[in-house]
């Protein structure tokens, strides 16, 4: 499986291909790098174009690019037309009926909240999210607000006031922001791979322009970035937050998982978590999926 993520921060940079390469030329130097071995490219600077042919091979790897302003809010992506279908799995999510749904998405929710909980567990911070699951007290929005009051409080007097998904102004949250779509890039790169229509969701509706599939998988994994915002920003606390954008793609790379006493690393872990969900649609059993669990990160 294809791992490098491209992250272009220079801004008039030129993409273009040579001989299997996708070389990078900005105004100092020129990277390449194999095409087959490139997941994603983050656009994350101004006047940045590809060649025609650069943008062919990428989408007909199964790359994704993805695209941000000036904030590095995500503003949209480039992927290729599913070149994997099948028809049995996509006739499944038509005909999902509503308890299928709910069943599935509860098992979401609990994942997420148990990931949630588990990172600010790490933070050192107290928090009432067990108790919550304890008593099986899934509010989504009443547990997102616990969370959140919890895991900002430990960004100083920077800390946001409270989660922006649009339009952020507040860095920590621009941050969050931007892990979050490197993250959808590696899940919607699976979606497409496992024959799933990212249109048609579990929870989420479609609205134009919109991925609710990718939505509805992305919840339990978003612990995962917060996590790793919170660990750069705690190992380097005297540089602007923003540097996080450097390294984000590459952590997400290399983030290594024991599962049954085997080292798995992250994009592996995504492909087996999709994977388990097209299995879920075409067998009809939702709770059979994997979902991963920040208690299985491998720590040297």
């Amino acid at each position: 499986m294809s791992y490098h993520i491209i992250h272009i921060l220079q801004h008039n940079s030129y993409l273009s291909v040579d001989r299997g390469f996708l070389v990078l030329k900005t105004k100092d130097n020129e990277k390449r790098a194999p095409l087959n071995d490139i997941m994603a490219v983050i656009v994350a600077a101004r006047g940045v174009s590809f060649s025609g042919e650069s943008l062919s091979h990428l989408i007909k790897n199964g790359a994704v690019i993805v695209h941000c302003d000036e904030n590095y809010r995500p503003i949209g992506k480039t992927i290729g037309l599913s070149n994997i279908i099948h028809s049995q799995i996509f006739a499944k999510q038509i005909e999902k009926d509503s308890n299928f749904c709910n069943l599935l998405w509860q098992k979401i929710i609990k994942a997420k909240i148990e990931n949630q909980a588990k990172v600010l567990d790490l933070m050192s911070v107290e928090h009432k999210l067990w108790e919550y699951l304890e008593n099986n007290n899934l509010d989504e929005g009443n547990c997102a607000r616990h969370y959140w009051k919890k895991y900002f409080s430990k960004f100083g007097h920077k800390k946001p006031k409270e989660r922006e998904r649009k339009d952020a102004k507040n860095p920590v949250n621009q941050m969050l922001n931007y892990s979050y779509a490197v993250m959808g890039a590696f899940c919607h790169r699976e979606i497409i791979a496992h024959g799933l229509n990212s249109s048609l969701g579990i929870h989420h509706k479609y609205r134009f322009k919109s991925d609710p599939l990718l939505y509805d998988l992305m919840e339990p994994l978003r612990p995962f970035c917060d996590l790793i915002l919170y660990k750069f920003r705690e190992e380097n606390k005297r540089k602007d937050i923003t540097e996080f954008i450097k390294i984000v793609a590459q952590k997400f790379t290399t983030i290594t998982f024991n599962i049954n006493n085997k080292k798995i690393k992250m994009p592996n872990i995504i492909d087996k978590y999709i994977s388990s969900m097209a299995d879920c649609f075409y067998s009809s059993f939702p709770l059979g999926c994997y979902i991963p669990k920040i208690e299985e990160i491998y720590e040297k």
